[in-house]
């Protein structure tokens, strides 16, 4: 794939659709940079995640008709997974950019977000990433950017909150990666599980993917949790730990947040997947009746495309570029597009679902503080809900 890529795209879906023709006017396209990591560890999230950013843009323009008459195109750089790469694609894609066109940044990782931080919130550019760091959802010290999900210290919430409805005085061991994604709500772990009459017994830090889990399995053995919380990992370490647990004769019940929600961790552990709890919060892409889903299966045909089952990364993508676009399309309206004007509508846009990819975006803290648990159902190959909405203060 070449560094960077422009998506432009025409209209003609939109009869199929039946949705009137809307010509874009000769004003300048609005923007959205992505910095996604279609290499490295991660490629596999970001790739999916980019075909969902691209379905939903092609969706925005060609049945939505853009955005106050503009056309609605996305920036792409691939990052490898990597701050300093990631870094440089944003200089790149600033430096190039016209401020009154790039409205929107969206970056890969926790670290990027993090390193990227200072300089967006100089430029007054709103931005979100693929993060959803605990650190980033502060309005105060961050007035740009948002979280589009719950922190990973919510998920942790909820993971401890499922722990203690089931056991009470638990043993919590935590295994994470060496990234800032994987120590992000570590802190918070540690200080909320005393809280809650658990005892963590032992803590694993590892590299982003693994070759031999057989040690992390022996250590855990030793320490005998109930529980272990899988963290930073994106389906890089997880199916490889679950299967040495199981063959190790491990009996601690295992727990991950947004980015272990995913139905290749079911199909790449196998029967040790059985009974792994995640926290996610947009719908799979078997929850036939939601309208979301719906809608992006119609395009998808329309277009000729795989209607097969898509990735959570897809719809997480997905969800993301049909919000940035509906608080374009209202800046627009005000007369106010933007980057100001895009901050301002983001903040106001509490009444939106993303056509029902999200329980809503009423942003407290930049951050939307809700989540369900599902459980890995193997026998079925997928996730089934086991709570309702959870909602995080």
């Amino acid at each position: 794939m070449k560094r960077r890529e422009v998506l432009k795209t025409g209209i003609g879906v939109a009869a199929a659709l039946g949705i009137p023709h809307i010509a874009f006017s000769q004003a300048r396209p609005v923007k959205v940079g992505l910095l996604l990591p279609l290499t490295g560890p991660f490629a596999f999230a970001g790739q999916a995640g980019l075909e969902g950013f691209r379905d939903a843009a092609e969706y925005v323009n060609e049945v939505l008709g853009g955005i106050g008459g503009r056309r609605f195109e996305l920036v792409v750089e691939d990052t490898g997974y990597d701050v300093a790469k990631a870094t440089a694609a944003f200089n790149r894609i600033v430096s190039r950019e016209r401020p009154e066109e790039l409205l929107f940044v969206y970056g890969d990782s926790t670290g990027t977000a993090k390193a990227l931080a200072p300089e967006v919130t100089r430029l007054g550019l709103p931005f979100s990433a693929t993060s959803f760091s605990s650190e980033l959802a502060d309005p105060e010290k961050y007035p740009t950017i948002y979280v589009f999900g719950p922190t990973y210290n919510d998920m942790f919430e909820a993971l401890l909150r499922q722990i203690r409805r089931t056991k009470g005085r638990a043993r919590v061991a935590l295994v994470y990666s060496n990234t800032e994604f994987g120590r992000d709500p570590i802190p918070y772990a540690k200080k909320r599980a005393p809280e809650l009459k658990m005892e963590i017994v032992h803590e694993e830090v590892t590299p982003p993917s693994l070759t031999d889990a057989t040690p992390i399995v022996l250590n855990l053995r030793r320490a005998n949790p109930d529980f272990v919380l899988l963290q930073g990992y994106a389906l890089s370490a997880e199916p490889l730990i679950l299967r040495t647990a199981r063959e190790q004769g491990l009996k601690a019940s295992f727990m991950g947040t947004y980015y272990s929600a995913e139905l290749a961790l079911i199909q790449r552990a196998g029967p040790a997947a059985e009974g792994f709890i995640v926290t996610y919060h947009n719908p799979y892409w078997y929850d036939s009746l939601n309208q979301g889903v719906q809608e992006l299966r119609r395009f998808r045909q329309s277009k000729g495309r795989d209607v097969s089952y898509r990735t959570t990364y897809y719809m997480g993508g997905a969800a993301a570029i049909f919000t940035i676009a509906e608080a374009m399309r209202r800046a627009a309206q005000a007369g106010k597009l933007n980057r100001a004007g895009l901050a301002e509508y983001l903040e106001k846009i509490s009444d939106y679902t993303a056509f029902g990819l999200s329980q809503g975006y009423r942003f407290v803290n930049h951050r939307l503080p809700y989540t369900k648990l599902y459980r890995a159902n193997v026998k079925d190959g997928r996730f089934d809900a086991i709570t309702d909405w959870i909602t995080l203060g």
